[in-house]
């Protein structure tokens, strides 16, 4: 049934309702078009009944039926009780202390929705996957998700050379990935990745505006790199060195630590020899909170305690702060492109209520899970302006996600109707007077940092 017909059926129902007030019983000829009748009664039933509530009963007879208008789709994740969501991530790997917060915020929006009734009459029913940071294990759990449950879109799809592997299978399903828990080139290729999390490219650029202002200006900059050993940590270091060395800095060079080291004894012997001989007086950190903690630690047990850290998003976990060595967590930033609810956001109350029902007391206060959430509401928002069109499928979705979102704060606002990416992004500590995270400055002092360009010159 279509939305036209179902306005003509809602019309010829509020009519019947003026016509049994007025007491007439001739009005069963339904050749004159139901819009102009109803028009043409309405003076008879202000004298008869209140105009306001007929129109009140019609329009939630039409939003009630809009629901079930949509119809099943279950090749697409849509059933008659439920829209299946998917997120893929490492939930108990190398990389879980960043990617388990970016599920547990999304969990905790589906909570509080399907609190609420859901979307369309429908429950979202969400399907996180575990790769455990394994790239086979992760193309099982993408077969799954997209074979067996089918699911509409996947909210996150955690590991750079997990989404490398698997950007051919994404673009051949048109499967729309909303937010993943990193912006790398090659999700910058296809038409079906959204990302609001600042691209590696901007986050090299916004890690060089913080250097060149802590150390007296970028041609004062002496920058050492420390990356893990996996795609992302190439691309970022890349990125470093291609920002830094363009806007007048000298970059040094990088050491990679394998993903799962305990100990980073040749890497901070390395560093030492760059204070020591070439004056090195900055780190750039990439890896997930445990692999910087390795770092830190290493740093603290080396006496290397003088020189300050700016680190990827990954970077930007309360644990840096409350588990690393204080000597070295205290001049250290993480940068990221959300707000956490100990923040002044229209979105902070809920997001503490919501991490409460779904289990995650706490959590809040973590710019993952703040991602999370963020990556929640878009997908309830786009599924919303999908099914306007009276279809519900990866399809219709991957069209309603080019277009702007309201972020109720969380981050800058966004807008993928001409860009699928955000250029938004400050650099985090910890707030010790809240337990959660806060920008150094706000996102606006940074983004004359972000040039927008993106493909690495550095071979």
């Amino acid at each position: 049934m279509t939305r036209r017909w179902l306005k003509i059926l809602a019309a010829l129902f509020a009519f019947a309702l003026i016509a049994a007030a007025c007491g007439n019983d001739d009005d069963d000829d339904g050749a004159a078009p139901a819009p102009v009748t109803a028009e043409e009664q309405a003076p008879a039933a202000e004298e008869e009944a209140p105009a306001p509530a007929e129109e009140e009963e019609s329009t939630e007879m039409e939003e009630g039926a809009m629901d079930m208008m949509v119809p099943d789709n279950p090749d697409n994740g849509v059933t008659s009780s439920a829209i299946k969501v998917g997120w893929m991530g490492d939930l108990t790997g190398p990389t879980a202390s960043s990617q388990s917060f970016n599920s547990h915020g999304i969990e905790a929006y589906f909570e509080c929705a399907n609190e609420s009734g859901g979307v369309l009459g429908r429950m979202i029913e969400y399907l996180p996957e575990d790769d455990q940071f394994s790239a086979e294990t992760a193309a099982i759990n993408f077969t799954k998700l997209t074979e067996d449950d089918k699911v509409i879109a996947l909210l996150g799809l955690g590991g750079s050379h997990i989404s490398t592997q698997l950007q051919p299978d994404v673009e051949a399903l048109n499967l729309p990935v909303i937010g993943p828990p990193q912006t790398i080139d090659v999700q910058l290729e296809g038409d079906q990745y959204f990302n609001n999390l600042a691209h590696y490219g901007d986050q090299a650029d916004l890690a060089t505006g913080q250097i060149a202002a802590d150390v007296g200006g970028i041609e004062n900059a002496v920058v050492m790199g420390i990356s893990l050993e996996v795609p992302s940590g190439t691309e970022f270091a890349a990125y470093v060195e291609q920002s830094v060395t363009r806007a007048g800095g000298t970059y040094l060079g990088t050491q990679y630590v394998a993903p799962g080291a305990t100990e980073v004894i040749a890497q901070m012997a390395a560093l030492q020899e760059g204070i020591d001989n070439d004056g090195a007086n900055y780190v750039t950190l990439h890896g997930s909170p445990a692999a910087g903690l390795v770092v830190m630690q290493g740093m603290a047990d080396a006496g290397i305690t003088d020189i300050p850290i700016i680190g990827i998003h990954g970077i930007a976990a309360n644990s840096i702060w409350t588990e690393g060595p204080e000597e070295i967590s205290d001049q250290t930033f993480g940068m990221h492109s959300f707000l956490t609810a100990n923040n002044s956001i229209e979105a902070s109350a809920e997001m503490e209520r919501c991490a409460s029902l779904a289990g995650y007391g706490g959590e809040h206060l973590n710019l993952n899970f703040a991602h999370g959430f963020l990556n929640g509401y878009v997908f309830h928002q786009a599924v919303e302006r999908a099914a306007e069109t009276g279809d519900l499928s990866r399809d219709s979705l991957t069209d309603a996600l080019r277009g702007t979102f309201d972020t109720m704060g969380i981050t800058c606002p966004i807008d993928w109707s001409a860009s699928q990416h955000s250029q938004c992004g400050a650099a985090f500590s910890l707030d010790p007077g809240t337990s959660g995270m806060v920008p150094a400055n706000p996102f606006s002092f940074y983004a004359d940092t972000f040039d927008g360009e993106y493909g690495l010159e550095i071979g």
